[in-house]
Protein backbone atom coordinates (compact mmCIF):
# COMPACT_ATOMS: atom_id res chain seq x y z
CA UNK A 1 0.00 0.00 0.00
CA UNK A 2 1.17 3.70 -0.79
CA UNK A 3 1.40 5.85 2.27
CA UNK A 4 2.63 8.62 0.79
CA UNK A 5 -0.79 10.32 -0.69
CA UNK A 6 -1.61 9.93 3.01
CA UNK A 7 1.15 12.00 4.50
CA UNK A 8 -0.23 15.67 3.21
CA UNK A 9 -3.60 14.77 5.09
CA UNK A 10 -1.99 13.41 8.05
CA UNK A 11 0.37 16.29 8.35
CA UNK A 12 -3.70 18.34 7.99
CA UNK A 13 -4.91 16.49 10.81
CA UNK A 14 -2.11 16.83 13.28
CA UNK A 15 -1.72 20.53 12.48
CA UNK A 16 -5.61 20.99 12.83
CA UNK A 17 -5.12 18.67 16.58
CA UNK A 18 -2.62 21.03 17.70
CA UNK A 19 -4.68 24.07 17.31
CA UNK A 20 -7.47 22.45 19.00
CA UNK A 21 -5.11 21.86 21.87
CA UNK A 22 -4.02 25.22 22.03
CA UNK A 23 -7.28 26.55 21.47
CA UNK A 24 -9.59 27.39 24.64
CA UNK A 25 -12.41 24.79 24.89
CA UNK A 26 -15.84 25.74 23.99
CA UNK A 27 -18.28 25.51 26.96
CA UNK A 28 -20.82 22.49 27.01
CA UNK A 29 -24.17 23.89 28.80
CA UNK A 30 -25.44 22.18 31.34
CA UNK A 31 -28.83 21.92 33.00
CA UNK A 32 -30.41 24.78 34.58
CA UNK A 33 -29.38 25.02 38.01
CA UNK A 34 -30.77 28.04 40.53
CA UNK A 35 -28.27 29.97 42.53
CA UNK A 36 -29.18 32.96 45.05
CA UNK A 37 -27.03 35.64 45.60
CA UNK A 38 -26.53 37.48 49.01
CA UNK A 39 -28.16 40.21 47.55
CA UNK A 40 -32.02 39.75 46.52
CA UNK A 41 -33.06 41.07 42.51
CA UNK A 42 -35.52 44.06 43.04
CA UNK A 43 -38.00 41.98 41.40
CA UNK A 44 -38.11 38.98 43.46
CA UNK A 45 -40.89 39.62 46.17
CA UNK A 46 -39.24 39.06 49.69
CA UNK A 47 -40.98 36.54 52.11
CA UNK A 48 -42.84 38.76 55.26
CA UNK A 49 -41.29 38.79 58.40
CA UNK A 50 -42.06 36.03 60.74
CA UNK A 51 -45.30 37.14 62.64
CA UNK A 52 -45.53 40.34 60.28
CA UNK A 53 -49.30 40.56 58.37
CA UNK A 54 -49.67 38.46 55.46
CA UNK A 55 -49.85 41.11 52.24
CA UNK A 56 -52.87 41.50 50.51
CA UNK A 57 -53.32 40.60 46.90
CA UNK A 58 -53.78 43.62 44.75
CA UNK A 59 -57.97 41.81 44.02
CA UNK A 60 -58.13 41.40 47.95
CA UNK A 61 -56.86 45.13 47.94
CA UNK A 62 -59.54 46.39 45.28
CA UNK A 63 -62.29 44.57 46.39
CA UNK A 64 -61.83 46.52 50.02
CA UNK A 65 -61.20 49.26 48.16
CA UNK A 66 -64.64 49.35 46.77
CA UNK A 67 -66.25 47.85 49.26
CA UNK A 68 -65.46 51.01 51.49
CA UNK A 69 -66.24 53.55 48.85
CA UNK A 70 -69.85 51.34 48.33
CA UNK A 71 -70.36 51.83 52.02
CA UNK A 72 -70.00 55.31 51.84
CA UNK A 73 -71.55 56.00 48.95
CA UNK A 74 -74.74 54.12 49.75
CA UNK A 75 -74.95 56.06 53.34
CA UNK A 76 -74.71 59.10 51.46
CA UNK A 77 -77.65 58.06 48.92
CA UNK A 78 -79.86 57.74 51.78
CA UNK A 79 -78.82 61.35 52.69
CA UNK A 80 -79.52 62.51 49.57
CA UNK A 81 -82.76 60.64 49.50
CA UNK A 82 -84.00 62.45 52.60
CA UNK A 83 -83.24 65.65 51.87
CA UNK A 84 -85.68 65.27 48.28
CA UNK A 85 -88.08 63.47 50.35
CA UNK A 86 -88.15 66.65 53.12
CA UNK A 87 -88.68 69.08 49.96
CA UNK A 88 -91.43 67.05 48.70
CA UNK A 89 -93.21 66.81 51.88
CA UNK A 90 -92.89 70.49 52.67
CA UNK A 91 -91.86 73.30 49.90
CA UNK A 92 -91.36 76.04 52.24
CA UNK A 93 -87.97 74.03 53.15
CA UNK A 94 -86.54 73.17 49.31
CA UNK A 95 -84.42 76.06 49.23
CA UNK A 96 -82.96 74.22 52.66
CA UNK A 97 -83.22 71.11 51.31
CA UNK A 98 -81.34 71.65 47.97
CA UNK A 99 -77.79 72.95 49.32
CA UNK A 100 -77.84 70.31 51.58
CA UNK A 101 -78.31 68.15 49.02
CA UNK A 102 -76.08 69.07 46.86
CA UNK A 103 -72.95 69.35 49.55
CA UNK A 104 -73.53 65.47 50.20
CA UNK A 105 -73.34 65.08 45.89
CA UNK A 106 -70.13 66.87 46.08
CA UNK A 107 -68.37 65.15 49.30
CA UNK A 108 -69.18 61.69 47.16
CA UNK A 109 -67.57 62.98 44.52
CA UNK A 110 -64.46 64.22 46.35
CA UNK A 111 -64.38 60.34 47.73
CA UNK A 112 -65.08 58.71 44.21
CA UNK A 113 -62.00 61.25 42.96
CA UNK A 114 -59.37 60.15 45.91
CA UNK A 115 -60.76 56.36 45.62
CA UNK A 116 -60.08 56.25 41.78
CA UNK A 117 -57.03 57.68 42.40
CA UNK A 118 -55.88 55.12 44.92
CA UNK A 119 -57.08 52.18 42.90
CA UNK A 120 -55.33 53.29 39.71
CA UNK A 121 -52.24 53.55 41.78
CA UNK A 122 -52.75 49.93 42.93
CA UNK A 123 -53.03 48.85 39.24
CA UNK A 124 -50.16 51.04 38.10
CA UNK A 125 -47.79 49.69 40.93
CA UNK A 126 -48.96 45.87 39.99
CA UNK A 127 -48.72 46.79 36.37
CA UNK A 128 -44.97 47.73 37.18
CA UNK A 129 -44.42 44.43 39.27
CA UNK A 130 -45.35 42.15 36.20
CA UNK A 131 -42.87 44.63 34.19
CA UNK A 132 -39.77 43.66 36.66
CA UNK A 133 -41.20 39.76 35.94
CA UNK A 134 -40.58 40.30 32.20
CA UNK A 135 -37.24 41.89 31.95
CA UNK A 136 -36.74 38.43 33.99
CA UNK A 137 -38.15 36.60 31.15
CA UNK A 138 -36.55 38.30 28.97
CA UNK A 139 -33.31 37.58 30.41
CA UNK A 140 -34.17 34.13 30.86
CA UNK A 141 -34.88 33.33 27.04
CA UNK A 142 -32.29 35.53 25.98
CA UNK A 143 -30.09 33.55 28.23
CA UNK A 144 -31.77 29.78 26.94
CA UNK A 145 -31.51 31.21 23.36
CA UNK A 146 -27.45 31.12 23.58
CA UNK A 147 -27.34 27.92 25.25
CA UNK A 148 -29.27 26.72 22.07
CA UNK A 149 -26.72 28.81 19.55
CA UNK A 150 -24.30 26.56 21.11
CA UNK A 151 -25.73 23.69 21.00
CA UNK A 152 -25.92 24.16 17.34
CA UNK A 153 -22.72 25.05 17.09
CA UNK A 154 -21.64 21.67 18.63
CA UNK A 155 -24.51 19.56 17.13
CA UNK A 156 -21.69 17.59 14.78
CA UNK A 157 -17.85 17.61 14.49
CA UNK A 158 -16.63 18.64 11.20
CA UNK A 159 -13.55 17.01 10.83
CA UNK A 160 -14.66 13.48 12.93
CA UNK A 161 -14.03 11.35 9.24
CA UNK A 162 -10.84 12.97 8.84
CA UNK A 163 -10.05 12.31 12.52
CA UNK A 164 -11.41 8.42 12.07
CA UNK A 165 -8.82 8.46 8.71
CA UNK A 166 -5.75 10.12 10.64
CA UNK A 167 -5.93 7.53 13.47
CA UNK A 168 -6.01 4.64 11.31
CA UNK A 169 -2.97 5.95 9.49
CA UNK A 170 -1.17 6.54 12.56
CA UNK A 171 -1.85 3.36 14.20
CA UNK A 172 0.51 1.68 10.97
CA UNK A 173 3.24 3.99 11.36
CA UNK A 174 5.45 3.28 14.53
CA UNK A 175 5.95 5.87 17.60
CA UNK A 176 2.83 7.46 16.39
CA UNK A 177 0.88 5.66 19.52
CA UNK A 178 -0.09 8.90 22.12
CA UNK A 179 -0.92 11.01 18.62
CA UNK A 180 -3.33 8.24 18.15
CA UNK A 181 -4.58 7.95 21.41
CA UNK A 182 -5.03 11.88 21.84
CA UNK A 183 -7.40 11.56 18.55
CA UNK A 184 -9.32 8.83 20.04
CA UNK A 185 -9.97 10.97 23.02
CA UNK A 186 -11.22 13.92 20.79
CA UNK A 187 -13.51 11.32 19.23
CA UNK A 188 -14.98 9.52 22.49
CA UNK A 189 -15.19 13.37 23.85
CA UNK A 190 -17.32 14.56 20.95
CA UNK A 191 -19.41 11.19 21.06
CA UNK A 192 -19.74 12.10 24.89
CA UNK A 193 -20.58 15.62 24.09
CA UNK A 194 -23.48 14.70 21.02
CA UNK A 195 -25.20 12.46 23.76
CA UNK A 196 -25.03 15.46 26.36
CA UNK A 197 -26.20 17.90 23.96
CA UNK A 198 -29.02 15.45 22.41
CA UNK A 199 -30.92 15.19 25.98
CA UNK A 200 -29.87 19.25 27.16
CA UNK A 201 -31.09 20.89 23.75
CA UNK A 202 -34.40 19.82 23.61
CA UNK A 203 -34.90 20.75 27.32
CA UNK A 204 -33.85 24.33 26.60
CA UNK A 205 -35.53 24.58 23.46
CA UNK A 206 -38.81 23.76 25.81
CA UNK A 207 -37.58 25.84 28.56
CA UNK A 208 -37.03 28.85 25.96
CA UNK A 209 -40.68 27.93 24.52
CA UNK A 210 -42.10 27.77 27.82
CA UNK A 211 -40.96 31.11 28.86
CA UNK A 212 -42.01 33.00 25.59
CA UNK A 213 -44.99 31.79 26.32
CA UNK A 214 -45.58 33.67 29.66
CA UNK A 215 -43.93 36.17 28.46
CA UNK A 216 -46.84 37.22 26.33
CA UNK A 217 -49.27 36.16 28.79
CA UNK A 218 -47.32 38.87 31.12
CA UNK A 219 -47.19 41.32 28.62
CA UNK A 220 -50.85 40.94 27.81
CA UNK A 221 -51.31 41.28 31.62
CA UNK A 222 -49.27 44.24 31.68
CA UNK A 223 -51.33 46.23 29.10
CA UNK A 224 -54.60 44.90 30.96
CA UNK A 225 -53.45 46.37 34.55
CA UNK A 226 -52.42 49.60 32.83
CA UNK A 227 -55.31 49.92 31.15
CA UNK A 228 -57.48 49.48 34.35
CA UNK A 229 -54.98 52.21 35.44
CA UNK A 230 -55.77 54.64 32.79
CA UNK A 231 -59.66 53.81 33.35
CA UNK A 232 -59.66 55.02 36.97
CA UNK A 233 -57.86 58.59 36.57
CA UNK A 234 -60.40 59.06 33.59
CA UNK A 235 -62.77 58.14 36.74
CA UNK A 236 -61.16 60.72 39.08
CA UNK A 237 -60.86 63.16 36.56
CA UNK A 238 -64.67 63.18 35.66
CA UNK A 239 -65.61 63.37 39.71
CA UNK A 240 -62.97 66.41 39.60
CA UNK A 241 -65.10 68.17 37.10
CA UNK A 242 -68.15 66.97 38.51
CA UNK A 243 -66.77 68.80 41.90
CA UNK A 244 -66.34 71.72 40.25
CA UNK A 245 -70.26 72.07 38.46
CA UNK A 246 -71.22 71.27 42.08
CA UNK A 247 -69.19 73.53 43.81
CA UNK A 248 -70.76 76.30 41.23
CA UNK A 249 -74.02 75.23 42.29
CA UNK A 250 -73.41 75.47 45.40
CA UNK A 251 -72.55 79.21 45.00
CA UNK A 252 -75.60 79.90 43.04
CA UNK A 253 -77.60 78.68 46.29
CA UNK A 254 -75.32 80.98 48.65
CA UNK A 255 -75.63 83.69 46.36
CA UNK A 256 -79.80 83.12 45.95
CA UNK A 257 -80.17 82.44 49.79
CA UNK A 258 -78.92 85.99 50.34
CA UNK A 259 -81.36 87.25 47.95
CA UNK A 260 -83.79 85.63 49.35
CA UNK A 261 -82.81 86.86 52.37
CA UNK A 262 -82.91 90.26 51.21
CA UNK A 263 -86.07 90.08 49.71
CA UNK A 264 -87.68 88.55 52.12
CA UNK A 265 -86.87 90.94 55.10
CA UNK A 266 -88.15 93.93 52.58
CA UNK A 267 -91.52 92.58 52.21
CA UNK A 268 -92.02 92.11 55.76
CA UNK A 269 -90.77 95.65 56.04
CA UNK A 270 -93.05 96.72 53.35
CA UNK A 271 -96.09 94.95 54.98
CA UNK A 272 -95.80 96.01 58.19
CA UNK A 273 -95.66 99.64 57.07
CA UNK A 274 -97.84 102.33 59.63
CA UNK A 275 -97.99 105.53 58.72
CA UNK A 276 -98.02 108.19 61.60
CA UNK A 277 -100.71 110.86 61.29
CA UNK A 278 -100.84 113.67 62.87
CA UNK A 279 -102.68 113.71 66.61
CA UNK A 280 -106.17 115.84 66.96
CA UNK A 281 -104.24 118.22 69.03
CA UNK A 282 -101.94 119.25 66.30
CA UNK A 283 -104.88 119.58 63.88
CA UNK A 284 -106.74 121.94 66.66
CA UNK A 285 -103.32 123.95 66.84
CA UNK A 286 -103.11 124.04 63.44
CA UNK A 287 -106.60 125.30 62.85
CA UNK A 288 -106.79 127.80 65.76
CA UNK A 289 -105.81 131.49 64.96
CA UNK A 290 -102.16 132.89 65.53
CA UNK A 291 -101.45 135.29 68.27
CA UNK A 292 -102.15 138.82 67.58
CA UNK A 293 -105.48 138.08 65.56
CA UNK A 294 -109.02 138.69 66.57
CA UNK A 295 -112.12 136.98 65.19
CA UNK A 296 -114.26 139.00 62.95
CA UNK A 297 -117.95 139.17 64.33
CA UNK A 298 -120.62 137.13 62.92
CA UNK A 299 -123.03 139.43 61.29
CA UNK A 300 -126.99 139.12 62.65
CA UNK A 301 -128.43 137.54 59.59
CA UNK A 302 -131.88 138.20 61.28
CA UNK A 303 -131.17 141.31 62.07
CA UNK A 304 -129.95 142.21 58.23
CA UNK A 305 -132.80 140.48 56.55
CA UNK A 306 -135.41 142.59 58.80
CA UNK A 307 -133.77 145.64 57.36
CA UNK A 308 -133.53 144.91 54.09
CA UNK A 309 -136.19 142.60 53.83
CA UNK A 310 -140.28 143.42 53.49
CA UNK A 311 -141.11 139.92 53.77
CA UNK A 312 -140.67 138.76 57.27
CA UNK A 313 -141.24 135.01 56.44
CA UNK A 314 -138.91 134.53 53.74
CA UNK A 315 -136.26 136.68 56.22
CA UNK A 316 -137.20 134.23 59.03
CA UNK A 317 -136.88 131.13 56.48
CA UNK A 318 -133.08 132.44 55.38
CA UNK A 319 -131.74 133.11 59.10
CA UNK A 320 -132.62 129.48 59.77
CA UNK A 321 -130.58 128.20 56.27
CA UNK A 322 -127.76 130.69 57.71
CA UNK A 323 -128.18 128.45 61.26
CA UNK A 324 -127.77 125.37 59.63
CA UNK A 325 -124.50 126.48 57.77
Amino acid sequence: MNRVPFLPLLWCVLVGVAAAQQAPRAHVPTPLTITLDSTTPANVDTPPEPGSPPQELLDERVHRLLDDFNQRHDQRVLEIYSYGKASDADPAVKQFADPRKVEVELKDEQDREQTSRVLAAEYAKEAHRVEGQEQSLQAFVAKRQKILDDLSKRGAISNRQDLEVAAENLARQPGTDAQVREIRRRLAEGDRDARELAIQQPLAQQEASSAQDELRRLQALEQSLSGESKSYLADAASARANQLRLADRLEFYAVNARAEDVLDQGRKATEAVHHLAASPEVQDTLESLGPGKKAEPKSDTAKECTEAESDAKACAGKATADAKE
